[in-house]
C-alpha cells in the first residue's frame, strides 16, 4: 500500500560520483562521507560552512576518490554569505592520513539556500590554493552543496 505522507528527507544518500562537463575527470565520494558533509551542513543551518576533502587519485589522475572529509576547524568563520575555513587540528590530521597514502584534494563548502555554483570568492580561493606551495595541489577540487535542507 502507498502511502500518502509527504515524503522526508533521507540524509543517507548512496556513494556519488561527480564528473566533469566533458566527463574527462570524475570526483567520486562514498555514501559515509557524502552523510557526514551533510550533517555539517544541516548544524550550520544557514550559514555556510565547509571543510576539507582527503583521498586519492586513480593512475590516470582522472578520478579523485574521496576517503576522508573534515567538519569546520574549530576557528573558521561564517555568515550567511561567506565562509573562511580555519585552520585548528588540520595539519596533524593531515599527516596521519598522509602516512596511509591519503593527501589533500580540496576543499567543500556549502551554500545554504543558493545554487551550488562557485562565487568568484571561491574562484579566486582556488587559485591561491593551487598556487600555494604549502598546499601542494596544483589542480584543488572544489565540492559545493546548495540548497535548502530541512
Amino acid at each position: 500500500m502507498a502511502s500518502r505522507n509527504k515524503p522526508t528527507w533521507n540524509p543517507e544518500p548512496c556513494s556519488r560520483t561527480f564528473r566533469s562537463a566533458d566527463a574527462k575527470y570524475a570526483l567520486v565520494i562514498p555514501r559515509d562521507e557524502l552523510v557526514r558533509i551533510l550533517k555539517f551542513c544541516l548544524v550550520a543551518g544557514k550559514v555556510e560552512t565547509g571543510g576539507i576533502l582527503v583521498g586519492h587519485y586513480s593512475r590516470n589522475h582522472d578520478v579523485a576518490h574521496v576517503s576522508d572529509a573534515s567538519g569546520p576547524p574549530k576557528d573558521s568563520k561564517s555568515g550567511t554569505t561567506w565562509f573562511r575555513r580555519g585552520l585548528h587540528g588540520l595539519q596533524e590530521w593531515l599527516l596521519r592520513l598522509w602516512k596511509d597514502d591519503r593527501f589533500y584534494l580540496g576543499e567543500w563548502h556549502f551554500h545554504p539556500g543558493a545554487r551550488p555554483s562557485a562565487s568568484e570568492t571561491d574562484k579566486i580561493q582556488l587559485k591561491e590554493i593551487s598556487d600555494s606551495l604549502q598546499y601542494n595541489c596544483p589542480e584543488p577540487l572544489l565540492l559545493i552543496i546548495g540548497g535548502t535542507l530541512p
